[in-house]
Parts: structure tokens; sequence; C-alpha cells
């Protein structure tokens, strides 16, 4: 009789370690959060409830929880790559420290279905990662389950779009009010928490100084040299430059007015319309 070659043997034996490490990693899960500002002030989604869910689920499954990798404040318009709390799950995946990844809904991981999708494949293909939702019963672990999710992914990706659309329509009409349609508050001014603005007295008085010297015909480059003389921070808490109040003189909120110029859907509309808040520059 042939005896086999000593080669079956070592190859059967790194087969079984190599089994047994794949078994002892299986019950190990990494959970990912994230929530958008907007998301968090208006679902009550945030972070700490995501972070109970998965917690929960985890013990339920009997799943050791490796890590919570989280991203607060991130849209899920961004690719899931290019987001700080992603990275460290797929630094890990790369390591094979985990095999199941955990989330609060699907969309987590994308609102865009080319994102969420590519995600999921890239993650079972490259590190032998599947996903699962924790308040959504799909597994992409089945052929099944990855068919359903590209279908939830394709009905998240249309709720954007659809909340975008009613997010740009309800800005251009609170602008032909005069409201103040978003965006960040103009240097002596702040949100007023009822959705407008409400002066500064300290940057306002900046403002004026700067109005009244661009008034007497002085160059830009000279207020900002002033400006930076006398140690005032600029917006970003810097020093001031050409620039900088260039940009502020030309802002026709500082006379009460509000303009924007809004671009959605291959559409263009310019509004200049009085505004409800106080000017600062009469």
């Amino acid at each position: 009789m042939v005896s086999g070659s000593k080669r079956v043997g070592r190859l059967r034996a790194r087969s079984k370690v190599e089994a047994d490490a794949r078994a002892v990693v299986a019950t190990r899960a990494v959970a990912y959060v994230r929530v958008s500002t907007d998301e968090q002030a208006e679902s009550g989604h945030g972070l700490e409830t995501q972070d109970r869910a998965v917690r929960a689920f985890a013990e339920s499954q009997g799943y050791q929880l490796v890590e919570i990798a989280s991203d607060p404040g991130v849209s899920g318009a961004t690719r899931p790559a290019d987001r700080p709390g992603f990275g460290r799950v797929l630094e890990l995946a790369a390591a094979g420290a985990f095999t199941v990844l955990l989330v609060y809904r699907f969309d987590r991981l994308a609102r865009e279905i080319r994102y969420a999708v590519t995600t999921v494949s890239d993650l079972a293909e490259q590190h032998q990662v599947v996903i699962r939702s924790v308040t959504e019963p799909i597994d992409t672990a089945t052929a099944m389950g990855r068919t359903l999710f590209a279908i939830l992914a394709g009905m998240a990706e249309n709720e954007r779009y659809v909340i975008r659309d009613r997010t740009a329509g309800g800005r251009v009409v609170k602008a032909t009010k005069g409201g103040f349609a978003g965006g960040q508050a103009p240097y002596g001014y702040e949100r007023d928490h009822q959705g407008g603005l409400k002066v500064v007295p300290a940057q306002a008085r900046v403002v004026r100084r700067i109005f009244e010297e661009r008034r007497k015909k002085r160059t830009l480059q000279t207020i900002a040299d002033g400006l930076n003389a006398d140690a005032i921070p600029s917006p970003r808490g810097g020093r001031w430059s050409v620039g900088t109040v260039a940009y502020l003189v030309d802002n026709p909120k500082y006379r009460g007015a509000v303009e924007y110029l809004f671009r959605w859907n291959g559409t263009e509309t310019h509004v200049l319309q009085d505004g409800r808040h106080a000017a600062i520059i009469t």
C-alpha cells in the first residue's frame, strides 16, 4: 500500500488551526453608530440610543463586542471610508478582529445606495465580515439577505432625495419671507434658537467700525491691519485678511436684508429680501 505524504497531514493540521481560529472570531462583533446633527435633533435616534441597542443585541446573540466605532455629526451622504469612525471599522476588519458588524439600521452605513451596497460587498469579499442590523431582520450573510438589503438601501436613498427636495423648498420659502434660511450665522450675529438671528453686541461694534472706516474710503488692507494691530480676533479667531473684510462689507445681512442663491435640480433661484433680523448698519 502506498503511504500518504506528510504534507497532507500538515495541511489537515493547518486547516484545523484555521477553523478553530475562525470559530473564535465568529463570535466577535464590532458595532458602528452614526448620526448627523440634524437627525439627532429631529428624530432622537442619537448615539446613545444606538449604543444601547447594539449592546443589547450583541448580548442577546452571544457576540463578544470588541469595540463600538462612532461618527457623531457625520452626514450619511459621506462615503463610509472617508469617515473617521468607519475608518476604525476597516482597520479592525483588516486585522481580522471580528466577523460581524452591527449597525442600528442599514442607513447608518450610507444613504446613497452605491456606497451602502459596495461597503457591504467589500467587507464580505475582502474581510469575510457580514453586517447585521439590530432593528431590521436582514442577514447579509445570505443571498436573500443581500437582495433585501439592496432594496432597503434603494428606499433609503430615495428618502434622502425626498428630504433634500423638501428642505431646499422650505429654505426658499423661508428666505422669500425674510427669514434666515440656514448656513453659518454671519459675524456679528448668532442663531437665536428660533430659526432666526440675534445681534452679538461686541462683534456688532467691530462690524460698525469696519463699515465706518470703509465709508471714509480706507482700503481693505488698512482696515485689516488696524483690526490686527488692536488684537481683535477675526470671525475664525485668527488674523483679519483683505478677503475677510471684503466678504463682510459685501454682506447685505448687516443692512437688515437676506440674500441667497439657491441651486437645485438644475434650477437657480436668487432671493434678495428685507430680513426679519435686526440690522447692524443703518
